[in-house]
């Protein structure tokens, strides 16, 4: 039974959406297109660039976005899921959808939703394309939610699909093998679309290949359009320079650190590449580099402590943001807070966050189906010595204590999930 809806009343949309949760995930595109048809099919008025994968879809998207919009264009951005707010998924020019037009969105189509049987995320994606016909976006960026072939955002035919780096996870719908996983990713590839592979895995890029020629997708490889030498790394941000056709750009200053994070500016320019929008000059795409805000990854959240906080949420997302910080503070010991949601790939984590150095500790996500903390330990100390490893069964209290007792010189990362960040920020608000 669903929630009753109240005219114009935004929590009670937002608990209508909510409810819709309790179906599960439901892959299949039966659902959005019947519903989207109803709504006068609102993803045929603008532009799509459409981008999956495993991690960096995000930051890629979010990139993409910033040049975009540095160069005049009106761009909708669609991303899941958010840190505080609903509102943050759904966002036209950076700035998030206003209550009240979600509440219209939601009692408007009501009816058709609970008709039709969709899912949360069915009817967050009709919303996000609905609010971007309504303002007139030319560009709309969409990740998706998960897997591909059967995501909801795969009932847009885009001009340029993307597929950013592919790793173990959710693979109790993709499949437990990263050529199956991969299979699924590329399932959004469409004829005659241009599909940009970032880098990947060896052993699936021939498979990635081979699926685009079945199905008439165009391949299109990141690192062969275009090449990204860093000169710098700070915890604030890398100075690269670029190298794309026959342009260049040097000394572009990137807000986002890491090598991983490289790979996925390298994937973002390569789309923009691959648009040959006249519009998107090398000052226009400095710019928007330069511009980009995504918070959430590495984000420093106090300067004394060095505090940060991470999104990464599984195996794959995790390892390249310890390698990062290994690269910025080679002589210091790292301490970690680590929450993990239940679904997600962290088998032989500890040998990674092992690097670090300090001591680990592990709490669960509030309000969310987490990896319980004794199944986490038992992960972790088969490659951590167990002093190293203290639980907390209260993720506020544990975390409360860990910060309390951090010294000035010392380094504490957060990290496991984007859920951990309404515990997070209000820690830091002062310094957010």
């Amino acid at each position: 039974m669903n929630p009753p809806l109240a005219s114009g009343d935004v929590d009670s949309s937002l608990n209508f959406l909510y409810s819709l949760n309790k179906k599960g995930i439901r892959l299949g595109l039966e659902r959005i297109r019947e519903l989207l048809d109803r709504l006068g099919n609102p993803q045929n008025a603008f532009s799509s660039i459409h981008v999956a994968g495993t991690n960096g879809k995000g930051s890629t998207c979010a990139v993409i976005a910033s040049v975009l919009e540095s160069a005049g264009f009106r761009v909708g951005l669609y991303t899941s899921p958010h840190l505080l707010k609903f509102n943050e998924r759904i966002r036209v020019d950076n700035e998030p959808i206003a209550d009240e037009e979600m509440a219209s969105f939601v009692e408007r189509s009501h009816n058709w939703i609970v008709e039709l049987d969709c899912t949360f995320f069915e009817a967050t994606t009709a919303l996000a394309l609905e609010y971007f016909r309504e303002k007139k976006v030319d560009f709309a960026v969409l990740e998706v939610g998960m897997g591909g072939r059967f995501d909801a955002t795969n009932a847009v035919t885009p001009v340029l699909s993307v597929i950013t780096p592919i790793g173990k996870d959710h693979q109790e719908f993709l499949g437990k093998s990263l050529p199956q996983i991969a299979m699924e990713k590329a399932g959004i590839a469409k004829p005659g679309v241009p599909c940009l592979i970032s880098n990947q895995s060896p052993s699936i890029l021939p498979v990635i290949r081979q699926d685009l020629e079945n199905n008439g997708g165009e391949f299109c490889y990141a690192p062969d359009l275009c090449k990204i030498r860093r000169m710098k790394m700070t915890e604030r941000e890398q100075t690269v320079d670029i190298h794309f056709g026959d342009l260049s750009l040097a000394g572009v200053r990137y807000p986002l650190i890491g090598d991983h994070q490289i790979v996925n500016l390298r994937t973002a320019i390569a789309a923009i590449a691959l648009l040959k929008i006249e519009r998107l000059t090398p000052e226009v795409i400095r710019r928007g580099i330069e511009s980009v805000v995504w918070p959430g990854r590495l984000q420093i959240l106090s300067e004394e402590p060095l505090v940060f906080y991470d999104v990464g949420h599984n195996l794959h997302g995790i390892r390249p943001v310890v390698r990062t910080l290994i690269q910025l503070f080679p002589q210091k010991k790292i301490k970690v807070f680590l929450a993990l949601g239940r679904t997600k790939n962290y088998r032989a984590l500890g040998k990674s966050l092992n690097h670090l150095g300090g001591t680990i500790y592990l709490s669960e996500i509030p309000g969310h189906d987490s990896v319980p903390v004794d199944e986490l330990k038992a992960d972790l100390v088969l490659n951590i010595l167990k002093n190293r490893i203290v639980i907390g069964n209260v993720p506020s209290e544990l975390l409360a204590n860990v910060i309390h007792q951090l010294r000035r010189e010392e380094i504490l990362l957060i990290v496991g999930s984007h859920y951990l960040a309404p515990l997070v920020f209000p820690i830091f608000k002062k310094n957010i």
